[in-house]
C-alpha cells in the first residue's frame, strides 16, 4: 500500500479495479504509482473508464439490433415496394430514442467532469468510448501505459472465464 495516500484516496483507490491493478503492478515505480493512484482518484478516472465500458458494451447489443432492423427494413420495403414514413420511423425513432438515452447517461454519471461537446461527440454510435478514452488518456503517457496493461490483464480473465466454461461444458 503506498503510505503517503490520504485516507480518502486509499478508500476511493480501494473502490476501484483499476486503482487496485496499478497499485499491486511491479512494473511501476513506487513514485510512478503514487503518481498514477492520484490521478486516478483525484480526476475519478474510474468512472470515467465505467461509462467507458458501458459504452462498449451498447454499441454491441445497439450494433446487433442495427443488423436484424435495418436489414428487415429494406427486405420489407422491396417486397411491399413502398418506403413511406410507416416503414422508416421504427429506425429513427430507435436512433434519437438510444442517442438521447446515451447523452442522459453520460451527462448524468460524468457531470462536471466532461463538457457539453464531449457529452455529444461521446453519445454518437459506436464512437463514445473510444473518445472518452482518448479524451483522457492521450496527454498521459504513463497513464496510457498503465490503462494497456489493466486491459491486458482485464482481456486475460476475461479469456480464461470463458474457456474455463468452456472446458466444464465437455
Amino acid at each position: 500500500m503506498i503510505i503517503k495516500l490520504t485516507y480518502q484516496e486509499k478508500c476511493a483507490c480501494s473502490r476501484s479495479s483499476f486503482c487496485t491493478y496499478v497499485e499491486n503492478e511491479e512494473s511501476f515505480t513506487s513514485s510512478e504509482k503514487e503518481y498514477l493512484v492520484k490521478v486516478i482518484v483525484n480526476d475519478n478516472l474510474s468512472g470515467v473508464l465505467y461509462v467507458s465500458t458501458v459504452l462498449v458494451v451498447w454499441s454491441l447489443v445497439v450494433g446487433v439490433i442495427d443488423v436484424i432492423l435495418f436489414p428487415g427494413i429494406i427486405v420489407y420495403a422491396v417486397f411491399h415496394g413502398v418506403i413511406d414514413y410507416k416503414v422508416l420511423t421504427p429506425p429513427i425513432v430507435f436512433m434519437i430514442v438510444n442517442f438521447s438515452s446515451k447523452l442522459i447517461y453520460i451527462g448524468s454519471v460524468l457531470k462536471g467532469r466532461v463538457s457539453l461537446v464531449d457529452i455529444f461527440v461521446a453519445a454518437l454510435p459506436y464512437a463514445g468510448s473510444a473518445y472518452l478514452l482518448k479524451k483522457f488518456l492521450v496527454n498521459d503517457k504513463l497513464l496510457s501505459q498503465a490503462m494497456v496493461l489493466y486491459l491486458k490483464e482485464k482481456k486475460k480473465q476475461v479469456k480464461k472465464f470463458f474457456l474455463d466454461r468452456f472446458r466444464l461444458l465437455k
